[in-house]
């Protein structure tokens, strides 16, 4: 029991850790999510939102790697890496096009009958959005997968990578409050219309580069 404590508890260190890492969009989502809401609470469930989903996804790939072993990275992940990479660019170009537009600019208002009836669709669509960031593993992903793959069991190898994400999901509300400092002082300016363009392009740019690497 011991040794479990002190396993999922490395885990969840390294999830905290995984919200740093630099290869990852974290920050542009944050970003964006924080500007979208139109309040802080709400954007900071959203921000939870895409973290249960990067959870979700890497639960899932946990158990498949605990059950099949670490080869199953090596013979799915270029797959998981182009859809992943795929949809994020649609996505991307989405908020590019102006998708989400027509919330931003009320989002230090009351929100209308209207807004508060695409606040469930909005919610799905960022739960959805980190269901598919999960899907390509990064360095830390793929470090706790082939740790959960090694554990040889498949609940502890399972349990594991979801203490992982869960340490992701919380590190993601430090940095979603520090997002939404910087979209609130960027909505006081003459440059609030730029976010979503800024974050789309981003976006696309990113799921390409995934897309196509190798």
């Amino acid at each position: 029991m011991k040794g479990e404590s002190i396993t999922f508890l490395g885990a969840f260190i390294l999830g905290l850790a995984h919200t740093l890492e630099p290869c990852e969009d974290k920050a542009v989502v944050s970003l964006f999510i924080m500007w979208a809401a139109k309040r802080l609470r709400e954007g900071m469930i959203l921000v939870t939102l895409y973290g249960l989903g990067m959870t979700l996804i890497d639960t899932v790939l946990g158990a498949i790697s605990a059950y099949l072993g670490a080869s199953f990275l090596t013979e799915y992940g270029p797959v998981l890496r182009i859809a992943a990479g795929a949809i994020t660019a649609l996505f991307g170009l989405y908020v590019f096009v102006g998708g989400e537009a027509a919330h931003l600019l009320h989002h230090h208002g009351e929100a209308s009958p209207q807004e508060t009836s695409s606040e469930a669709p909005r919610a799905l669509s960022i739960f959805a959005l980190g269901l598919v960031r999960g899907l390509p593993p990064c360095p830390f992903e793929l470090a706790i997968l082939a740790w959960a793959a090694s554990l040889g069991s498949i609940w502890r190898g399972t349990l594991t990578v979801f203490v992982f994400g869960l340490g992701t999901t919380i590190g993601l509300i430090p940095l979603g409050l520090v997002m939404g400092g910087l979209a609130g002082a960027v909505g006081k300016s003459r440059y609030r219309f730029w976010i979503p363009k800024i974050c789309g392009a981003i976006m696309m740019v990113m799921g390409v580069f995934l897309a196509l690497s190798h």
